[in-house]
Formats: structure tokens, C-alpha cells, sequence
């Protein structure tokens, strides 16, 4: 019998790496980044080719696509959104096959080019011309598909700057374009989406504990966590030293508690000795009203839940019994309404607050409600107190300065200058 010793493979690199035994760390990393640049180019080849096939194989008609080719019949099938084109069922067997894909993932990799290519258009060419990643935009044509053509139009538009954009911003800008362009469709959804509200309490445990768990309004979710916030942060104020986390759980059966022993129906006594109604404080709203020229603009915006919502949504939450609404009538954002002092008053806060929904700093999505507000020319140059020339910074001026001074030290010779203000 024979034996035989293998070497660990630590200590045994494999034969190709060999090639770069006389390669420097500098000579690795520019081999390294030729090759990233090359498949990169190469997937946008890939991409462009695709859309040039599709556009030798569209079923024009789709009253009796079916056709017999080749002894088989072929059918014009939808793989993208509406407004596309509809694509041979024979020959996209044929590109799946050469694209070595399955034919599920084949028939979903050639309908996300195909819905870039006719539907989103600026998309299509942020990615032939580098500037967008192509898996990235395959991302996006997945959540464009089931919109229809005004939408997705909408959605591409909106998309200038897609590399800066978060996957949540994407997302809440395609439900903001159904409410938009599709009410119908987006009120159907959001009324089969409000039927899985559901609040369940599970069995208790040997330690005497049980599992709570649920899908609320979001509305409702907001008042429950403010409530349980505000109960555990009282508590903690009171000299209860447990963690937070234990806090809130308190503070849910002590609502609960408050609850049960509420007589919603009854009476409570009153100062004189008779009686009156008890009641529980209901949600404060703050409806924001926009009178604009744009009558045909059905979308609102939540700015504790930083998400679009359609006007069917509103009015249920305003209709939640005890509500007390606040109404701003907000007339024209850009007017010009300088003050002489340095500081801001709210109600210039709020019309910057209004117009500028984040941080203008670069890639910043910090909610402006959360930023300090800068003056754009500095006061003591003379700058109004004004909101054309209000800016939200989660950034101070001296802050960014600091930035503009560190890009200069670590990328010296870079040209680093400072934007001008912002106009309203």
C-alpha cells in the first residue's frame, strides 16, 4: 500500500496565482482594476446586445400573435411592464439558452433590459454610459414593472441622480408614482394591505411572560409608540432604574390597565360635585394644506413616516374618533419674507422645513426637521434672515467647513469650492 501527503492549501496556493509572483501590491491593484473595468464594460455589452436582439424579435401585433415558426408556434409574450413590447416566445428560449440562465431567471434577466430599454429610458442610458451599475438598475425595473406607463415614466424621471438615491427612497418614490398616476390601483392595494392588521397575544411562558406581536395602522402605531415612549421615559424620571426596554413593556399594561378601567360611558366627578364625561385625549393633526396650481396632484406626505399617502388615507386617520385637526393653509413657499434679526422664527422654520423636506448637504437624508437652518450668505455679510436664504444642515458652517478643509488634505490638488446658496 502506498501513502500519500497533501499539503495544506495555505501553503499551497494554486497554480494560477503564480502569475503574479513578480507583481508588486501597485501592479496587483491595477490588474485588479483593469479587470473590474473590463467585466463592467463587458455586462453593459451584454445589456445593449440584448436590447438590440429584442428589437430584431417584437411581436407588433398583439391581436393573433401566435404564428408558426420553424414547425412550432410561436407566441409574442409580455416580459415587461405596460408599454413595452412584446417579445418572439421561441427565439427568447433561443437568448435564455446562449445566456446560459435558467428559463425562469433567463425570461426575468431579458424583461428587466427590456423594461430599462422602452420604459425607463434615462435609467437605460445612466447604465450604458457608466454611470449606473446594471444590477442596480435591474433592482429598480423589478419594483417599475407592474406599474403602468404614466408611473414608470414618472419614476425615471425622477431618477437623475439614482447612484445618490437610497433603496427606501426608490421604494417611496414608486408608491408615491402609483398614488400619482394609478389612484385606483393604489387605493385597491391599500385597502387589501389594511385587512392584515392584526394584534395577537400569545400564551404565557414558565417565566410568565408572553409574545405580542401585530400589524397596525401606521397611524395607530405612531400614537402606541409615542404613548409607550412618553410612559417609560416618565417612569425612568420617577427613579425606575430597570432598562429601557423593560420600561416599555410596563408602560404597554399600564395603558392597557388605564384602558380597562376607563368608563368610556360613564362619569367622572367634577370640581362643583356633579359629574361629566370622561375622556382620553385623541391624536393631534397638523394638516399642511399646499394651494397650488396643480389640482391634479392626489399625494400627501407623512412627515413622521417620510412616505407618500393617497387622500382616501388621510381622510380615514382624520375621521378617527377624538381627533382635534390643526389646518395651515401654506400659500406659496418661495415667497420672500426677510426679517431683520439673526435668529429664525417658527413660522419661517416651517415654510423651509416644508419646501426642503432632508439636509441639502450632499447624499444628507437627514429629515430637515432634524437640521439647524443656515443662512446661505452669511448674516454678518449682510444675508437676510429670509427662507431663499435658509438651508437645512445637519452640518453647521463651521462643520463644513471642516469637510471642505479635510477633502483639501487628503485629496491635495483636488478643486474644492463651496456651492452657492440655495434659492427657494
Amino acid at each position: 500500500m502506498t501513502t500519500s501527503t497533501i499539503a495544506p492549501l495555505a501553503s499551497s496556493p494554486a497554480a494560477p496565482a503564480r502569475l503574479f509572483d513578480q507583481h508588486d501590491p501597485a501592479d496587483l491593484l491595477r490588474t485588479i482594476r483593469s479587470g473590474a473595468r473590463s467585466r463592467a464594460a463587458l455586462v453593459v455589452a451584454e445589456w445593449v446586445a440584448v436590447v438590440a436582439w429584442a428589437e430584431r424579435h417584437v411581436v407588433t401585433t398583439p391581436e393573433g400573435a401566435a404564428t408558426l415558426t420553424d414547425g412550432v408556434i410561436d407566441t409574442g409574450v409580455p416580459i415587461a411592464g405596460d408599454g413595452a413590447p412584446l417579445i418572439s416566445d421561441h427565439h427568447l428560449m433561443e437568448l435564455v439558452s446562449v445566456l446560459d440562465r435558467s428559463a425562469q431567471g433567463g425570461r426575468a434577466f431579458v424583461g428587466r433590459v427590456v423594461e430599462c430599454a422602452w420604459r425607463l429610458p434615462r435609467v437605460y442610458a445612466a447604465v450604458t454610459r457608466g454611470r449606473l451599475a446594471p444590477w442596480r438598475a435591474e433592482r429598480i425595473a423589478d419594483l417599475t414593472r407592474p406599474l403602468n406607463a404614466g408611473a414608470a415614466d414618472f419614476v425615471d424621471r425622477q431618477l437623475r441622480a439614482v447612484t445618490a438615491c437610497t433603496w427606501a427612497q426608490i421604494e417611496r418614490l414608486v408608491d408615491e408614482a402609483v398614488t400619482r398616476h394609478d389612484p385606483v390601483a393604489a387605493e385597491a392595494r391599500r385597502t387589501k394591505a389594511a385587512a392584515r392588521r392584526r394584534m395577537g397575544v400569545e400564551r404565557p411562558d414558565a417565566d410568565g411572560l408572553v409574545e405580542v406581536h401585530g400589524v397596525l395602522d401606521a397611524a395607530d402605531g405612531h400614537d402606541l409608540e409615542e404613548a409607550v415612549r412618553r410612559r417609560a421615559a416618565l417612569r425612568g424620571r420617577l427613579g425606575d432604574a430597570q432598562p429601557l426596554d423593560v420600561r416599555r413593556s410596563i408602560a404597554v399594561g399600564e395603558i392597557a390597565r388605564q384602558d380597562l378601567t376607563l368608563d368610556l360611558e360613564g362619569c367622572a366627578d367634577a370640581p362643583d360635585g356633579g359629574a361629566r364625561a370622561a375622556r382620553a385625549p385623541g391624536r393631534k393633526v397638523v394638516l399642511n394644506l399646499h394651494l397650488t396650481a396643480d389640482a391634479d396632484n392626489p399625494v400627501a406626505r407623512w412627515e413622521e413616516g417620510a412616505c407618500p399617502l393617497s387622500p382616501a388615507q388621510v381622510r380615514e386617520w382624520l375621521g378617527v374618533p377624538g381627533t382635534s385637526v390643526v389646518v395651515r393653509p401654506v400659500v406659496d413657499l418661495a415667497d420672500h419674507v426677510p426679517i431683520d434679526s439673526y435668529e429664525v422664527p417658527d413660522r419661517l422654520r416651517s415654510r423651509v422645513e416644508l419646501r426642503d423636506h432632508a439636509c441639502r448637504f450632499p447624499r444628507c437624508t437627514t429629515r430637515a426637521t432634524r437640521c439647524d437652518l443656515d443662512h446661505g450668505v452669511p448674516h454678518r455679510d449682510g444675508g437676510p434672515t429670509c427662507p431663499c436664504n435658509l438651508v437645512p444642515l445637519r452640518l453647521s458652517r463651521e462643520s463644513v467647513g471642516d469637510v471642505v478643509g479635510w477633502v483639501d488634505r487628503v485629496v491635495p490638488g483636488r478643486p474644492v469650492r463651496r456651492g452657492p446658496p440655495v434659492a427657494a
